[in-house]
Parts: structure tokens; C-alpha cells; sequence
């Protein structure tokens, strides 16, 4: 199990309703990013050491909570997801191990799930079930912001 300083909490399922706490801070990998680069709070009131922020729109994995547990890869049966830190790969055990004090640990703390294939998703919720953390949220959203980007 990796070594973590801090408490997760599930995904706030109503961050797509709410700009102001969420603001739209950018895009990855042709998915939506919001509130990278805002201190947000654990499960004990305690600040997130990250501030990565929520990626995607349908499938969105909350980047602060995430513990690379890997489950959702395993989970999803359309591949949604591969870590953000070891691309091109999903599932337990694969992550990039980041060693504690590195500028990676500083980061991020763990890999990210990244939902690189959100659109393929088909709303099964296999992987919010599979997750932990309960870092993701599966929902239709429709984002006019992905239009511009």
C-alpha cells in the first residue's frame, strides 16, 4: 500500500454545477481541468498537499483524491484510463512509483488515473464502484467549453 499524508475524499458530485469553487483552469489530453491551482480540502477539513484538480467532464477523477489504486483501469471495459505519469499504461501495479520528497512527490504524491478516452465511455459506472477513493464521478454532462478547445 503507498504512503499517503493525506485523508482522500470522494469526488464532489456537483462540481460541474458549481464554477465558482470548480472554475474551468484549462485542458489535458483533450479533456476538461478544473480547479487545478486551487487549494481544495480532505476528508478531515486538512488542505490537499495537491492542487490538480478534477479531470474530464463524464468520466472526471479527481486528481487530488486519487491513490492510484488502479481499479478503474481493470474496472472499465472501454479503457478509459491509463496513468498520467506512466502513459500508455493502466492497471494495478503499473503506475510510476514516485519516491517520497522527489519533485514528483511534491506534485502529485501518486499517479492519476487519466480518462483519456472519456468519450468511449458507456456509462456502466464500473469504475466508480471499483474506485477506493471514490474519486470519480460518471455522468452525461454536456461542457460548450471543450467546443473552444
Amino acid at each position: 500500500m503507498k504512503k499517503l499524508d493525506f485523508a482522500s475524499k470522494p469526488i464532489d458530485e456537483n462540481f460541474f454545477e458549481n464554477p465558482q469553487e470548480y472554475p474551468l483552469t484549462g485542458y489535458h489530453k483533450g479533456h476538461a481541468v478544473r480547479a487545478e491551482g486551487k487549494q481544495r480540502y480532505d476528508e478531515h477539513g486538512k488542505p490537499y498537499p495537491t492542487m490538480l484538480g478534477i479531470h474530464g467532464t463524464n468520466v472526471a477523477v479527481d486528481w487530488d483524491s486519487c491513490i492510484a489504486d488502479g481499479s478503474c483501469m481493470e474496472s472499465c471495459p472501454m479503457n478509459g484510463f491509463e496513468w498520467a505519469l506512466a502513459e500508455g499504461k493502466t492497471g494495478k501495479g503499473n503506475d510510476l512509483p514516485i519516491e517520497e520528497g522527489s519533485e514528483l512527490w511534491n506534485k502529485y504524491r501518486t499517479d492519476k488515473a487519466d480518462p483519456v478516452n472519456e468519450a468511449e465511455c458507456i456509462y456502466c459506472n464500473a469504475c466508480v464502484v471499483a474506485c477506493p477513493a471514490g474519486a470519480i464521478s460518471v455522468a452525461k454532462r454536456i461542457d460548450i467549453s471543450l467546443q473552444k478547445a
